[in-house]
């Protein structure tokens, strides 16, 4: 054979490969690019959408509007304003402003957008309406709302349980049942409630406190006349309680949210399908820790699925968080003499003065604790004016 022949043979052979790579390439190149381009209208409507539900009670400049330890200054957001804005958003950035139709079938595609409130969350997504069409409406708050009981033993042992750990109501302090709705930072709403004849009663009326406010979360270990335990016990109960709470108060937020997710995207499958689509919607987190992570303030999540990339569909969550920040605590030792409980000489000499803290991480703080061996963790102010006025004096190590 000659060396054309050859050489015929090769292109002959190669040549439909290269062209396979090519398209195939270019296909990929493409499906990222899309993909890219999808990512980027959905942060870009997300981000529009937490900018503009951001609401308040009133209109006093000088009240910080982040979250305060006052119930009449929360902060309030428009769950409504944020969807329409979300969607608003992706309507101009797709071209489609004004074509309800193409909206619509672009909604088909986002399973579900959720509203991270302060002590709640919205989901939004698709349900049947009267006349049996497929509509997109915004579910009632769902709360971060936790369950806890108190396990007697005896007058000096008690231990608290979650409500769906306990098996035998007759070994419950006084019958209480006690529901606590978390929010986004440490404040929590207290209801406690008595089974009585079998049925639930409501003990008091809601009770509001940050839930290491010593002051005030005396009821996280309710007293009434049946409540035969001895004071260190209940110190000890409240103190292992409060470490509880602030423990789990972030795994209980995430995973109400994620259950909520879930239910919905997996609910969304039967109102596509009715549309056409036969793509599969779930929901699945890389892992528990980063879900918690992304869990972390007043936001919004929005999942996109199913919409084609050549050889793959789209599928992401867009995640943005408000920019409140959680409101400056001022932690307050009230002095002690020169020494410690057990005779030692304490490290810092001025504190035999009533002093206030920038943060619990302040090394004179942390010393007070030690020296003075306290279990429960002492009072704080929102605002160094009222800790001034109370006769506290600024911490001269940690400068607050």
């Amino acid at each position: 054979m000659k060396l054309t022949d050859f050489a015929l043979i090769f292109v002959a052979i190669f040549l439909p490969i290269v062209i396979i790579v090519y398209v195939n390439t270019s296909f990929v190149v493409k499906a990222e690019k899309q993909e890219m381009y999808y990512k980027n209208l959905m942060n870009s409507a997300v981000t529009d959408a937490v900018s503009e539900m951001k609401q308040v009670e009133n209109q006093d400049d000088k009240i910080d509007y982040g979250y305060s330890g006052i119930v009449d200054n929360k902060i309030s957001i428009n769950q409504n304003l944020a969807i329409s804005t979300f969607y608003n958003s992706l309507a101009n950035n797709f071209n489609i402003k004004g074509n309800d139709i193409s909206l619509d079938r672009l909604k088909m595609y986002i399973p579900v957008v959720a509203v991270l409130d302060y002590d709640g969350i919205y989901i939004h997504s698709a349900e049947i309406d009267a006349n049996k069409n497929v509509v997109f409406t915004t579910k009632p708050k769902v709360y971060y709302t936790y369950y806890y009981v108190i396990k007697k033993n005896s007058s000096t042992s008690c231990e608290m349980i979650e409500l769906a750990d306990c098996d035998n109501f007759n070994s419950l302090l006084s019958n209480y049942i006690y529901e606590v709705n978390f929010t986004m930072d440490d404040y929590i709403f207290l209801n406690i409630y008595k089974i009585q004849d079998n049925k639930l009663g409501k003990v008091q009326e809601s009770k509001a406190f940050y839930i290491s406010d010593n002051n005030n979360n005396r009821d996280l270990v309710y007293i009434d006349a049946n409540n035969l335990i001895t004071s260190d016990t209940n110190d000890k109960l409240r103190t292992d309680i409060i470490n509880n709470l602030n423990n789990i108060r972030k795994r209980i937020i995430a995973e109400i949210s994620m259950k909520e997710i879930a239910y919905a995207v997996n609910k969304h499958n039967s109102y596509a399908r009715q549309a056409g689509i036969t793509y599969n919607f779930t929901f699945s987190v890389e892992s528990d820790s980063q879900w918690y992570e992304t869990i972390d303030g007043i936001g919004m999540i929005a999942i996109i699925q199913g919409i084609s990339l050549g050889n793959r569909y789209l599928n992401y969550k867009a995640y943005s968080a408000s920019d409140l920040v959680v409101a400056k605590k001022y932690y307050v030792s009230n002095g002690i003499v020169s020494k410690d409980n057990e005779g030692k000489e304490i490290k810092y000499s001025y504190m035999s003065r009533k002093l206030y803290h920038n943060s619990k991480d302040c090394p004179v703080y942390k010393e007070y604790l030690n020296s003075t061996k306290e279990t429960l963790i002492p009072g704080f102010y929102l605002k160094k004016a009222d800790a001034a006025t109370q006769g506290f004096y600024p911490c001269p190590v940690c400068h607050p």
